[in-house]
């Protein structure tokens, strides 16, 4: 198994390099992810949906500040810059909130502080 911050790290240059069968790897079948601005997303299904079409993003680059991994838990700070569907530019820092079981994530709650992404 890999160790928890390894699979976050994982997860977040999957999901700049839009490698989805990578990044959908680090979640469990049950996943639940709450972030602002959506309905929470439950299952692997609803997931796949959120990255494959839902999600308002375009493109982008994850900088990670700080990861602090206390299991089943791990917390990232960083910030996000990228381009929206819409053409328009994003930037925003964000907390994300893991909860892991088995070596995958089971939970993931996203909190940004700036533009709601």
């Amino acid at each position: 198994m890999e160790n928890l911050e390894k699979l976050v790290k994982k997860y977040y240059a999957a999901v700049d390099a839009k490698d989805l069968d990578t990044l959908f790897s680090v979640f469990s079948d049950n996943i639940v992810y709450k972030r602002p601005g959506y309905e929470p997303i439950e299952g692997m299904e609803k997931f796949r949906e959120f990255y494959r079409g839902n999600r308002v993003i375009r493109e982008g680059h994850h900088t990670l500040s700080n990861i602090i991994v206390k299991e089943p838990y791990v917390v990232v700070e960083g910030e996000f810059n990228g381009i929206l569907k819409d053409g328009s530019k994003s930037h925003t820092t964000f907390v994300d909130v893991y909860t892991f079981s088995n070596g995958k994530a089971v939970k993931r709650h996203t909190y940004f502080d700036g533009q709601n992404v």
